[in-house]
């Protein structure tokens, strides 16, 4: 892990070199996006592991194997049936993910190659996303257990707003996907009852907003 992440500082550490190469999402990856004619639009973004992002009014946009501006110029096309004249749209790599981290690392150094393949190979990784107050992706390290709790805490817990009794962990199998629910409030309360759900390399766990009656 040492050797990924002096990879990784290595090619932001070449002057201009991040800036100079072109590059397109992945999985993982988050967004930040800025709308000048309403706040209420800006907001950071994950790329899901299906690709896509989501925007109010602009609905589910693909993202996976589009840059930055490609992403801004879908959200600009959307956006503009909503607006008198076409709003200032902004879209900005905020977080690299695990997957265009390694590739960064490899078109930095061709001496860490065989590293960083391995590494790929080992890591794992779960996405938070939803009303949580840092989604993202989150790192399972070789021989480590993740379970749901501890998952929340690293994403900085469920926000105000987050329907707490219904956290969805939602994972792919080979017949299709299976969905868990957990309730954050029983753990918070201290009931014992609650057993620990360890997540897998591919979970994603979804904090839905809680409704009006909640």
């Amino acid at each position: 892990m040492r050797i990924l992440l002096a990879a990784v500082a290595l090619l932001f550490a070449l002057p201009g070199m991040a800036g100079a190469q072109s590059f397109t999402l992945k999985p993982g990856d988050t967004l930040s996006i800025t709308v000048l004619e309403d706040e209420n639009l800006n907001r950071s973004v994950l790329v899901r592991p299906d690709g896509k992002i989501s925007l109010p009014l602009a609905g589910t946009i693909d993202a996976e194997g589009r840059t930055p501006e490609e992403v801004q110029q879908a959200i600009l096309s959307r956006l503009a049936t909503d607006f008198i004249t076409p709003p200032t749209v902004s879209v900005a790599l905020q977080s690299l993910g695990p997957a265009n981290q390694l590739e960064e690392a490899q078109e930095a150094s061709e001496d860490f190659e065989g590293v960083l393949e391995e590494e790929a190979e080992r890591i794992g990784q779960v996405f938070v996303i939803g009303i949580v107050n840092s989604p993202g992706a989150l790192q399972i390290e070789p021989g480590r257990r993740l379970t749901v709790l501890q998952a929340l805490a690293m994403a900085g817990g469920p926000g105000v707003f987050a329907a707490r009794k219904r956290i969805q962990v939602r994972r792919l199998t080979e017949t299709g996907e299976e969905v868990f629910f957990f309730n954050y409030d029983d753990v918070e309360d201290g009931d014992v009852a609650v057993e620990p759900l360890v997540l897998v390399d591919g979970d994603v766990i979804v904090v839905p907003e809680r409704g009006l009656f909640e």
